[in-house]
């Protein structure tokens, strides 16, 4: 009974470690992108928000968001959720904010989920 208990555990932790991964070192690149222009509800007033420029820079155990004139750093964990796909979760330093970001490793592109109410951002790599 002993042996069938360790053997489900070292099965669970072994899944559960092989999702998350390191990425390589061609994906560790500068991305940037427009976040498209949007509304926000203020004092019952419809304010809108132009276009903002984003840039995503992605370090060996860091990120680097810049959206305008605002920066933010952490850390992040990567997980390959499909042959094509690696979905990026970011924890920013001295903030609750998550980011969210789909990178396309063939498409050499990023898609940066936006916190409500903004749109989703398209990221490509920026061209040195």
């Amino acid at each position: 009974m002993k042996n069938v208990v360790l053997l489900l555990f070292v099965f669970c932790f072994s899944i559960s470690h092989a999702q998350t991964i390191e990425l390589k070192k061609k994906h560790l690149k500068n991305y940037t992108g427009l976040i498209p222009p949007y509304e926000v509800n203020y004092n019952n007033r419809l304010e809108k928000v132009e276009a903002t420029a984003i840039t995503v820079s992605l370090v060996k155990d860091s990120i680097y968001v810049n959206v305008g004139l605002s920066k933010w750093s952490g850390t992040y964990t990567a997980i390959k959720t499909s042959k094509k796909t690696i979905e990026i979760s970011g924890k920013m330093n001295g903030s609750g904010i998550k980011e969210i970001i789909i990178l396309y490793p063939r498409k050499r592109k990023l898609i940066r989920k936006g916190l409500f109410p903004q749109s989703d951002a398209e990221l490509k790599l920026k061209k040195d």
